[in-house]
């Protein structure tokens, strides 16, 4: 996904006009993480947003798909995030809402060096690149998570085959030790194949062998 958005990120601010954008995308108890920026300034402005909960990007209650502010300095909505903003050279800026299948997936925030950076103009064009930008994203989404999701049965079945090779077992009998394993370690089933495919060894005894 990186790489795609890094993408996108290069040719929004052609196509915005700016030398400052930034990818946050949503994840889980809907926190932010900035998956891409063309600058460390936007780097950190985004990752501010994120710490105090405050900004266009993060606002849980954003009223349309695009957010604008003319002059950071000025402007009284971000009382604790504009201030910041302002000090690190970033006046203003324009939040696009990323939406995939009806869901808020995340926003990309462009930002200005110069008051009045934006216009109307460009709060729509960027609306309409958040739209093709979203469905990109999506579609990278998707394919990665089919393709972890092939990789994690791949790995179980091949550590099944070791314990059935050892021990002796049928493949639901090596299922079960694999799950006790990670049950009983608090390790994910995957990485208790993987370390199983890797050494040949199972740590100690086996608890679904005792």
């Amino acid at each position: 996904m990186a790489q795609t958005a890094a993408q996108i990120v290069d040719f929004g601010t052609t196509t915005i006009g700016t030398q400052f954008a930034g990818i946050m995308m949503m994840r889980r108890r809907r926190t932010f993480e900035t998956v891409v920026s063309s600058a460390p300034v936007v780097l950190e402005a985004d990752g501010l947003q994120q710490r105090l909960r405050e900004g266009p990007g993060v606002d849980p209650a954003m009223p349309s798909r695009t957010i604008m502010s003319a002059d950071l300095a000025r402007d009284t909505r971000w009382p604790r995030w504009g201030p910041v903003v302002v000090d690190l050279g970033l006046v203003s800026v324009l939040s696009a809402e990323l939406r995939a299948a009806g869901q808020r997936i995340g926003v990309i925030n462009f930002y200005g060096d110069h008051v009045r950076q934006f216009t109307d103009q460009d709060a729509h064009v960027a609306s309409l690149f958040a739209s093709h930008a979203a469905a990109a994203l999506a579609a990278v989404a998707l394919r990665e998570n089919l393709q972890n999701a092939l990789d994690s049965r791949t790995i179980v079945g091949q550590a099944q085959g070791v314990l059935m090779e050892r021990f002796d077992v049928d493949a639901d009998r090596a299922f079960t030790i694999l799950r006790r394993y990670s049950q009983d370690g608090n390790v994910k089933l995957t990485d208790v194949a993987r370390a199983l495919v890797e050494s040949r060894e199972l740590p100690g005894t086996s608890p679904g062998l005792r």
